[in-house]
């Protein structure tokens, strides 16, 4: 393994531990139906390497097994949502799509349909986070992303298995982008005059 690789794990070691100290203190709210998903995809991608002689993947898979684990049960216990439409139809198609990626096996068409069945799953979190920017804690997504930029370093082949790292690279960013959103908006938008800033 190299370097790259080691500070993948360490990261992704290090950022539930942010995540769970905002949930704690009643700052971020997860989206149940978003963890759940996460969760599923994390047992089909465990179920893929169980036989492989990667050992880099074996642990990756399951370091994100574990997390996902911990995370669905956090977001139960502090998390929102499960209820609504939206909610329902993105777990039906998420889980089908799921479905889907364990049939297909290996190969890109698997791993397409492992990234869609994941971007269903953080629509929900996605909507959520547009109406409440606050129930997202910007520090453990900020470390995903970093995370799986080293993972895309790591690999830096053109691969099939590149593609989920770069995903969440996007993804990541995306959630960031939503959170921060307002701030970034207000700073973009030109000042508007005042009589101090009229012409004399």
């Amino acid at each position: 393994m190299n370097y790259w690789i080691i500070g993948t794990l360490i990261l992704a070691l290090i950022s539930p531990v942010f995540y769970t100290k905002s949930m704690l203190a009643g700052k971020s709210k997860p989206h149940k139906v978003t963890r759940l998903i996460v969760w599923l995809a994390a047992i089909a991608g465990l179920l893929g390497v169980v036989h492989s002689t990667n050992i880099a993947g074996i642990i990756f898979a399951a370091i994100f097994f574990t997390r996902a684990t911990y995370l669905l049960v956090m977001s139960y216990i502090y998390g929102v949502g499960g209820a609504t439409k939206l909610d329902k139809y993105c777990l039906v198609i998420g889980i089908l799509a799921l479905l889907l990626y364990v049939i297909t096996g290996n190969g890109l068409l698997a791993i397409s349909l492992g990234i869609l069945a994941d971007l269903i799953g953080y629509i929900p979190t996605f909507v959520k986070t547009w109406h409440k920017p606050d129930s997202e804690d910007p520090t453990f997504f900020i470390i995903e992303g970093v995370a799986s930029l080293f993972a895309v370093i790591a690999i830096w082949q053109l691969r099939v298995d590149i593609l989920f790292p770069i995903y969440f690279v996007v993804c990541s960013a995306a959630v960031v982008m939503l959170i921060y959103r307002k701030p970034l908006l207000k700073k973009l938008r030109p000042r508007r005059s005042t009589t101090l800033d009229a012409p004399q």
